[in-house]
């Protein structure tokens, strides 16, 4: 996926997402690369966390098994 570093200001960085830029996130500076800088386009990849997804879900089937009859 495409982003454009738009702006930097106080710490936020606001990126365009998607080939035509149509949605905007705003994004702490910390969670991008070290030196990033407005009118950079960067490349963003997604993957599933199985691993963290089984935790979550044992998590919530515990909480469940905790709460009983009495949600």
């Amino acid at each position: 996926m495409r982003a454009f570093v738009h702006s930097i200001e106080d710490g936020i960085v606001r990126v365009l997402l998607g080939g035509d830029e149509s949605v905007v996130v705003n994004l702490p500076a910390e969670w991008l690369p070290e030196g990033i800088r407005e009118g950079q386009v960067l490349r963003v990849t997604w993957e599933a966390d199985e691993k963290e997804t089984e935790a979550a879900r044992k998590s919530v089937d515990d909480l469940y098994a905790q709460l009983g009859d009495n949600p």
